[in-house]
């Protein structure tokens, strides 16, 4: 969207070499984490089998953003940003040598053992990727006009999402599925190798000397964080949209860790055939991007909103439903053209699976795209950056306990009853929606009819004939209709 508006557009950041080298060197470190994290999320379930292992990992990779994110700046505004960039990648090259060693120990170690060194070498590689991101976006207007910013930011925070996509649903699967987990390590360290040769190819930067001022650099970054965390608690629109973002963020993590399991327990699958699970959701994902781009605009954002959840809840119901029912029959996911030998009742049920996930794909990233850009619009350019900020730590403050919650609940109860589970929180979710939404639009609306009162000449007494047409924009915004309250557009 913010692409679109730009007066230079992309031509002339693409024309750039220099940030044609750090583009691709985030879109191969980013990968290459997603990457990682599907092979550690496989490994274990090879391993374990149990949904609350896999929970711990990514608990693991999640935490430094929260511990580490203020630190990161401070020491960014420190040093060479093209050095930091180079040593994070070189760093994760390092750390993957632990895994292969790690690994080498299986029937030699107790597997708790194994676990618990996976959990601190995931920690310890996650912790240094908190560098990488913030020298990148500090880096951009290094080498990017101001002119161009805006395009250069979008691209930036696309590929951010898009990195997912490829590491979670395409690189992950097919670098297990065709050369097994040790090689899918070595291909991911290639990648990182390359992000540093092309960071080093960056002209280098000259930091900022701050000094014995870099306390006070850590105590005005939680400060800012707390004015950014002030104006969220005090404007119920953007803490309504920031639920949204929160909800969309948790979700995929849990999805995330649900989709090996879903994989081998459910669809009678290989761990790492959990892409059947994942593809028809980014599918869906990809689809609801290229819907909005065009007719985003159609819609208002609050009924888009309502139409996501609404869709999300009976995608999570029927996904459990589903689920439950492929167990009960014992009937496996087939993958090939055998489908058609199946009988009606099973080809159909494995086709409502794919078309399930193509749902809540198209679903959740409905959301999240219109919550984003309501954010961006309801937030003053001064504080955007704080505020995203809140958004990013809140993500991974409230993702955390669902998600370690769901992981033991499917251990315990089963996944199909925790995706309905899941249905019911989203419900939840979906009603305290409607009711924020009809009670922001009520104050906006007696807001605007006290506004119009105001403005009304009191002095003299309308006559009939003019009372009639004054009053009707007075009762015509008592009646303003949900999705036009710009307040919480």
């Amino acid at each position: 969207m913010e692409i679109a508006n730009s007066k230079q557009g992309l031509m002339p950041v693409l024309a750039n070499s220099a940030f044609r080298k750090l583009w691709a060197a985030q879109w191969l470190a980013q990968s290459a984490q997603n990457t990682i994290h599907f092979v550690l999320i496989v490994l274990i379930e090879r391993m374990t089998g149990s949904s609350i292992q896999q929970g711990l990992v990514i608990f693991a990779f999640t935490l430094p953003a929260i511990i580490f994110a203020p630190i990161s700046g401070v020491i960014i505004d420190r040093w060479p940003k093209k050095y930091i960039l180079m040593a994070s990648n070189l760093l994760r090259v390092l750390i993957i040598c632990s895994y292969f060693a790690v690994l080498g120990l299986r029937g030699h170690v107790e597997v708790g053992w194994l676990l618990l060194a996976l959990y601190v070498i995931t920690f310890t590689m996650s912790t240094i990727g908190q560098f990488f991101n913030p020298a990148e976006a500090a880096t951009i207007p290094i080498l990017v006009q101001r002119d161009n910013l805006i395009a250069a930011n979008s691209l930036f925070n696309l590929t951010l999402a898009l990195s997912q996509v490829v590491g979670l649903i395409i690189l992950g699967p097919l670098a297990v599925k065709l050369f097994g987990t040790e090689s899918a390590f070595i291909l991911v360290a290639g990648m990182y190798v390359l992000a540093a040769l092309l960071v080093s190819r960056l002209p280098k930067d000259t930091p900022t000397h701050v000094g014995q001022a870099a306390r006070g650099a850590w105590n005005r970054a939680w400060d800012e964080l707390k004015e950014g965390a002030a104006f969220v608690w005090q404007r119920p629109p953007v803490m309504l949209t920031m639920a949204h973002l929160t909800l969309i963020a948790s979700l995929v993590m849990v999805m995330a860790m649900l989709a090996p399991g879903i994989a081998n327990r459910v669809l009678r699958l290989a761990p790492e055939d959990a892409m059947v699970v994942f593809a028809p959701a980014g599918l869906g994902m990809l689809l609801a991007a290229l819907i909005l781009g065009r007719m985003g605009n159609r819609t208002p954002r609050q009924r888009t909103v309502r139409y996501g959840l609404v869709a999300m809840t009976a995608g999570f119901a029927a996904f459990g439903l589903f689920s439950w029912r492929m167990m009960a029959t014992g009937q496996g996911f087939v993958l090939d053209s055998s489908v058609i030998a199946l009988p009606p009742a099973s080809a159909a049920l494995i086709l409502s699976i794919v078309l399930i996930s193509l749902v809540i794909g198209l679903s959740m990233s409905s959301v999240n795209i219109v919550s984003q850009t309501a954010l961006q619009d309801g937030t003053p350019e001064r504080l955007r950056g704080r505020v995203f900020a809140v958004q990013f730590m809140l993500n991974n403050l409230v993702g955390i306990p669902p998600m370690l919650a769901v992981a033991g609940l499917a251990d315990l109860i089963g996944i199909p009853q925790v995706l309905l589970g899941v249905s019911l929180a989203v419900f939840g979710v979906l009603l305290v929606t409607v009711y924020m939404q009809r009670r922001l639009a009520i104050t906006a609306a007696l807001a605007v009819a006290a506004e119009n009162k105001e403005e009304s000449p009191t002095s003299a007494a309308p006559s009939p004939t003019v009372a009639k047409p004054e009053a009707a924009p007075a009762s015509e915004s008592a009646r303003v209709s949900l999705d036009q309250v710009p307040a919480i557009d």
